[in-house]
């Protein structure tokens, strides 16, 4: 098909102040994140765990703090700023249900008077893990365990940048410091989230977070017995595996590369306990290898299973390993049908289920990156946990808007996308009595009708 040849006029452009028969603003679409914050009870769950002002007559009360910087970082804002964007917002005030937006100040003053009550974020991972309850109930089971039948369960933490010397609480890893913030995640959504303090580390926050994650989450959504627990090497020793294996009929991987034992017994073992797999250009291996062996360290109460793994970069001589260890057998129902499937043996099983905590990881992104997260906004850990903990809400509700309002490519979307697609449609605000309809003026059809689908899907 040929098309007629396109022209490129020339305009003179000016630019100036009109009146608007209604008010309208720039992020309609943020009309998306208030449905589905209400069709998950997000605001009275925040009421109900979030502690009110000391003076809860006068001043933003808590609740309308949170959702106004919920939705102001998801609408790109940043920091203690985050609500300001909305300040002069009539119409999305109007959509949102406040009469006004607060200031950073009065922001400030909010988290850091929920961080002085609550030094361990108590009442804003409560809150997320009711959002996540109430998200994950409404998914389909089969999307819930989409790892080879199992439902994930993992924590990590990250190191973030903090520049000045005022900062608290602060750790060295491999010669970087920082405030360690560490999360744990449950499926796709953070269950927990919290800035390590001055005698913590990564490992003592995540294991407590994880505790809280199978008690208020797992357990409420019977999910126990497919419930894999994903850890890295940081996590590899016997108070961990005490810990998993109380969570009767959930199942576990941990790395244990770290543990001096674990290196010995793989250095120790001759070539023909190795299963061969061959070379990877990918990654730049001329050979690697895939053993089972049995690891039990000095003052471990029994013997456990380690998978291991080798390689040899190319040009190297010197093979280097990993391990892990698991609780998982070769005949539990779900990794015998991965073996068959794929023809795999069970160290090839059980490295492919590990290797999705990599994949994983990539959930911080979101958070650090699209929202900002990576500079906390505080010198203090405590306000910085009340805060990221309020921005993983944030996050939370972004995940519930991809996986029960949209289809298909549009479900795993990143958040700046879904920002300039779909929250960032102009829209006029049209109020009657309780109702507040939001009319979309955007000459973007396409995105307008991806919306305005999206809101039909949320009714059924």
């Amino acid at each position: 098909m040929v098309n007629r040849l396109q022209h490129m006029t020339k305009r003179v452009v000016k630019a100036e102040q009109g009146e608007t028969r209604r008010q309208a603003t720039a992020k309609g679409g943020l009309v998306l994140a208030q449905r589905v914050a209400q069709r998950t009870g997000l605001w009275s769950g925040a009421k109900r765990c979030l502690p009110p002002r000391k003076d809860p007559t006068q001043g933003f009360p808590t609740k309308a703090v949170a959702c106004a910087m919920v939705h102001g970082l998801l609408a790109g804002g940043r920091g203690f700023r985050a609500a300001e964007s909305l300040r002069d917002d009539a119409a999305s005030l109007r959509m949102l249900g406040l009469s006004a937006a607060p200031s950073a100040e009065t922001t400030e003053r909010v988290v850091k008077d929920v961080a002085a009550r609550q030094p361990d974020a108590a009442g804003p991972n409560a809150l997320l893990r009711s959002q996540c309850r109430r998200t994950l109930r409404e998914l389909l089971r089969r999307e819930l365990l989409g790892c080879e039948g199992f439902f994930t369960l993992w924590g990590d933490g990250s190191l973030l940048e903090v520049q000045g010397r005022r900062f608290d609480s602060i750790k060295t890893i491999k010669g970087r410091t920082g405030q360690m913030c560490a999360g744990v995640f449950v499926g796709p959504m953070v269950s927990g989230l919290r800035f390590a303090l001055e005698g913590e580390g990564e490992k003592t926050v995540v294991m407590g977070l994880l505790e809280s994650a199978m008690r208020d989450v797992v357990e409420p959504l019977r999910l126990r017995r497919q419930t894999l627990v994903l850890l890295d090497s940081l996590y590899g020793g016997e108070p961990t595996f005490d810990q998993l294996e109380t969570y009767r009929g959930a199942h576990y991987i941990v790395g244990v590369t770290n543990l001096a034992r674990a290196r010995a017994v793989m250095n120790e073992m001759n070539d023909a306990a190795w299963f061969d797999t061959g070379a990877c250009r990918a990654l730049n291996w001329d050979a690697s290898g895939l053993a089972v062996a049995w690891l039990e360290c000095e003052g471990w109460s029994r013997k456990r299973t380690m998978v291991c793994r080798r390689w040899r970069r190319a040009g190297e001589m010197i093979w280097e390993h990993a391990a892990v260890v698991t609780d998982l057998e070769p005949d539990e129902p779900r990794v015998a049908a991965l073996m068959r499937r794929r023809g795999w043996n069970f160290a090839q099983a059980i490295w492919h289920l590990y290797s999705h905590k990599q994949a994983l990881e990539n959930q911080w992104k979101e958070m650090l990156i699209d929202m900002g997260l990576h500079h906390p906004p505080s010198a203090r850990a405590r306000v910085n946990s009340v805060f990221h903990a309020l921005g993983a809400v944030a996050y939370n509700l972004s995940v519930a808007i991809r996986r029960l309002a949209l289809v298909g490519a549009d479900r795993t979307m990143r958040l700046w996308r879904l920002r300039r697609e779909l929250f960032d449609l102009a829209a006029e605000a049209i109020h009657h009595g309780r109702k507040v309809v939001m009319r979309f003026i955007d000459s973007r059809h396409a995105d307008v009708h991806r919306l305005l689908r999206a809101m039909e899907r949320l009714r059924c």
